[in-house]
């Protein structure tokens, strides 16, 4: 599968700032999704075990899309990607669980 050249740009953007001395800011990486249409902070479905949402609750991702381990460990694999993402965004306060 090949990345688009916008998605590349983009891509290589994130990186830049990220190879820096600085800790990339709140807003490059809220930046870096919005330009995926990924409005944070990220979600847990309510209803669906792995499925994680954006802010108006379209899917972004699924952990273990086949099903092969215990909905225990999909979960906590979500949960973890969940709040690394959001806190690096800046919604390290709000409770994201489902």
């Amino acid at each position: 599968m090949s990345i688009g050249t916008p998605h590349r740009a983009a891509i290589e953007a994130f990186n830049t700032a990220s190879a820096t001395a600085q800790p990339i800011s709140h807003r490059t990486i809220c930046t870096a999704f919005l330009d995926q249409n990924v409005e944070l902070p990220l979600r847990l479905s309510e209803t669906d075990i792995g499925v994680v949402l954006d802010r108006h609750g379209c899917d972004v991702f699924t952990v273990d899309v086949n099903n092969e381990r215990p909905d225990e460990e999909a979960l906590a694999i979500a949960l973890f990607i969940v709040e690394c993402v959001n806190e690096a965004a800046g919604f390290g306060g709000e409770s994201l669980d489902a």
